[in-house]
């Protein structure tokens, strides 16, 4: 590939990535905003909105898979100007996600202060995480949908109109947090569970102004009600054959991150309360170039879907090089932060501090490793269909290595919260060793190529 033509597929890759990874960033903004707005409450509240988050985020994994799913469809038939395959996929994509987000939610909504005391919470910190638990499990269908809705803009080589909307939203999230937890006017002080009830006003409002806009202003996208029929029954077997194994991997990492939690909970409230901190911060540094994974289902999605391997090749090659690049930067800044938290967390504890002090170091050693593995994961080995041997790796390298060590590290040597961060890496390093020698072979976009007749297909 000349020089030339490196430039122009960097180029794209930016043009798609820097507006994903700055929407991306404001969507984190949500938990953001509530963990640093319930920290004047102090340290309980902090570790109740984290517990909360670490529940729900098992069920926003789940779904949002198909998001990824349904991006990787729409951008293979958007490569082949389908756009009537574009439609019917999307609404396919949406009906499911929205669907399985409302199951999820209202049990968890039922039965979610007796699952809080289950999960060894203090009964002080189960109290206060209650009223903000609900509210957010109820914004879940939405969120989904959103996720959903945002992923087929992408897909349309469109990630500045979601970028948009979620900044619009997070600012609405902010205001109305400040307000609710904190009291304002005739405003009530309605403590933690103010956040929640923001959460969810402002996560109804994104929404409502995505979905509108997806339909109302795409070129050749129109609403196709998903009613049985061959076409939409072809469609929905193709997305929950693609999705299933991602949605799998995803509750089972998900399901890590909360055992994780259980881990910091048995610790102490410190523990718990510094791990919510330290993931709160790693969360901006992560999403600020996770960007690049849905660039990779867009760009290279496109380019399989008119089977050209070797631009995809071309395209996936850059995004690599590009994350690796980033992540060094990134983590070198988050390790920078472990000097300011005192600042963003005035009120926690100097205990809670140390701890978030020593966790974001170990945790920004590790960044470049968790960074290139969301791009193998959710990015290249997705968008070629090799979503079965991402499930696998996920499987053995966090179930097998990772959580063990962290549980061994942590209560059988005196290394504590440090051995669980530590624990964690090797989970990380472990996956990005077998994404990488995966990356190298054809398996990883082979199945994407056979869903093409031989004749389509251009391997050079």
């Amino acid at each position: 590939m000349s020089e030339q033509k490196k430039r122009g597929v960097l180029k794209r890759i930016l043009e798609l990535a820097l507006p994903v990874s700055l929407e991306s960033v404001f969507q984190m903004s949500f938990n953001v905003a509530d963990q640093i707005i319930v920290g004047l409450l102090g340290a309980s509240a902090v570790a109740a909105v984290g517990l909360s988050n670490s529940v729900a985020a098992i069920a926003i994994l789940l779904c949002a898979a198909i998001g990824t799913g349904s991006g990787v469809l729409i951008a293979q038939a958007y490569g082949r100007k389908d756009m009537e395959d574009v439609s019917r996929t999307a609404a396919v994509g949406q009906t499911i996600a929205t669907s399985f987000g409302a199951i999820i939610a209202l049990p968890l909504i039922l039965f979610s202060k007796p699952l809080i005391l289950a999960l060894g919470a203090h009964p002080e910190v189960a109290e206060l995480a209650n009223g903000y638990f609900r509210f957010f499990v109820a914004s879940l269908p939405l969120m989904i949908l959103s996720t959903v809705t945002s992923a087929a803009f992408r897909s349309l080589s469109d990630s500045k109109t979601p970028m948009v909307i979620t900044i619009a939203s997070v600012v609405l999230n902010t205001g109305l947090g400040f307000a609710l937890v904190l009291g304002c006017g005739p405003i009530p002080k309605l403590g933690v569970t103010g956040a929640g009830l923001a959460t969810f006003i402002s996560q109804f409002c994104r929404c409502a102004v995505l979905v509108a806009k997806f339909y109302r202003s795409k070129e050749g996208v129109k609403w196709h009600w998903p009613v049985p029929s061959a076409e939409v029954n072809l469609t929905s077997a193709k997305l929950i054959k693609l999705t299933f194994p991602m949605a799998i991997s995803e509750v089972l990492w998900g399901a890590s991150g909360f055992i994780y939690a259980l881990v910091f909970t048995r610790l102490g409230t410190e523990s718990l309360a510094a791990s919510q901190i330290v993931t709160t911060i790693e969360s901006i540094f992560i999403v600020a170039v996770s960007g690049l994974g849905p660039a990779a289902v867009a760009s290279i999605g496109q380019k399989l879907g008119t089977g050209s391997v070797q631009a995809a090749k071309q395209h996936a090659n850059v995004v690599l090089k590009l994350g690796l690049a980033s992540s060094v930067v990134l983590g070198s800044l988050f390790a920078g932060v472990s000097l300011f938290v005192s600042m963003i967390f005035p009120k926690v504890g100097s205990q809670v501090l140390h701890f978030a002090f020593l966790g974001i170091v170990i945790a920004a050693c590790f960044q470049p490793a968790k960074v290139l593995n969301g791009i193998f994961g959710n990015g290249l080995l997705a968008t070629g269909g090799d979503t079965k041997y991402v499930l696998a790796v996920n499987l053995a390298s966090t179930y097998a290595i990772g959580l063990p060590l962290a549980v061994f590290l942590s209560f059988f040597t005196s290394l504590g919260l440090a051995g669980a961060f530590l624990g964690k890496g090797a989970d990380e390093v472990t996956k990005l060793v077998l994404f990488f020698f995966r990356y190298r072979t054809p398996a990883w976009y082979q199945k994407s190529l056979d869903l093409r007749a031989p004749a389509e297909t251009n391997v050079c």
